[in-house]
């Protein structure tokens, strides 16, 4: 462990970082923000088409994962 506090989160972080290196943090992110935008895509396309918004909550649980995921990975490089 390198952080005298025990923090896990940071642990797991830089336990990722030394593993993928960082051409696969970025391949990660890539492959995240892809499957961010085509969870946004359905939300976006029935409020432009003027259907009735039908709210998955499944699926922007997943977009919000995602984009942490996303942001998280940004923050290790």
């Amino acid at each position: 462990m390198k952080s005298l506090l025990l923090n896990w989160f940071d642990d797991w972080g830089f336990a990722i970082r030394d593993g993928l290196g960082q051409s696969g943090l970025i391949t990660l992110i890539v492959v995240f923000t892809f499957i961010a935008l085509f969870l946004l895509q359905n939300i976006v396309r029935a409020s432009i088409n003027k259907t009735k918004l039908v709210v998955k909550w499944g699926q922007i649980f997943f977009l919000i994962i995602f984009v942490l995921f996303i942001i998280w990975f940004c923050t290790l490089i």
